[in-house]
């Protein structure tokens, strides 16, 4: 998002922090339908973001189709955001769809604080490494001849075990996710999400062999102090790097591999 877009969204996510203290994860939900419903009907999309009506006319179109259907906390986060401005049509679902992310981490928030969000990231995370390295899996999110409720299904069992409420709805979200969005990609947005307003960052770790937990608590100190905020690491395993360790945080990569290393003695040698 830009521009007019960007103070927009500010706006729908105040309004549903104010909003979100009553069973968070039902409001959570219910903002996640309203997207299917914009995202299936061109014609209420337009309408709803058509910048030459009233906001009020806006609001009042929303009112019409969806009161009684879902609940004075939806309700009032859509009549919210039908009455500000957006760039794109699109703007206006993809506020909608943060919206309901957010309310989703204030129901982890308010069932057991930091360590419920924890669980919440650690299933997201499972999810996209699980992804990330089965094609098999890909595939059949990707397929469109499945069934909604096939994906679904898959989508949470790919994000491990022990699924949290929250964990669910985000993952049967990824797995019938129709917006064009790749599932392993917006899982990776979902947790920037909760790490962003933990004030986090992600830190991918790589590394050949697993790590003991005093490596980790090493490494998560040094990176903390590095970075001068918390860091949530997201380890995988890959033997293809040999040994070592490579690290990515955002767009910078802190390459300690010993594939890498190699890679780079051999081009030495060749120049």
């Amino acid at each position: 998002m830009a521009g007019v877009s960007t103070e927009s969204l500010s706006k729908v996510e105040a309004v549903l922090e104010a909003n979100a203290s009553l069973n968070p994860l039902n409001l959570a939900s219910e903002l996640f339908a309203v997207v299917d419903v914009l995202d299936h009907d061109g014609g209420l999309r337009r309408g709803l973001t058509d910048s030459s009506r009233e906001g009020k006319d806006r609001e009042n179109i929303a009112q019409a189709i969806f009161s009684g259907k879902i609940s004075s906390q939806a309700l009032k986060v859509l009549t919210t955001a039908v009455a500000l401005r957006w760039s794109q049509e699109r703007d206006l679902a993809d506020a909608l769809e943060k919206a309901a992310v957010l309310a989703s981490i204030a129901s982890a928030q308010s069932r057991g604080g930091a360590d419920a969000l924890e669980e919440v990231t650690n299933e997201l995370l499972t999810f996209v490494r699980n992804v990330d390295g089965t094609p098999e899996a890909q595939a059949a999110l990707s397929d469109n001849l499945a069934s909604k409720e096939a994906k679904k299904k898959l989508a949470v069992a790919l994000g491990g075990p022990a699924a949290t409420a929250e964990g669910v709805l985000l993952l049967e979200r990824i797995g019938s996710e129709s917006r064009g969005h790749h599932a392993a990609r917006l899982a990776d947005e979902f947790v920037e999400i909760i790490v962003t307003r933990q004030n986090r960052y992600i830190a991918k770790v790589t590394s050949a062999v697993a790590l003991s937990q005093a490596q980790l608590e090493r490494l998560s100190r040094t990176l903390n102090k590095i970075y001068n905020r918390q860091l949530k690491l997201d380890v995988s395993i890959d033997t293809a790097v040999l040994g070592g360790m490579c690290v990515q945080i955002g767009d910078e990569i802190i390459d300690g591999t010993v594939g890498t290393r190699l890679d780079d003695l051999e081009r030495d040698l060749q120049a």
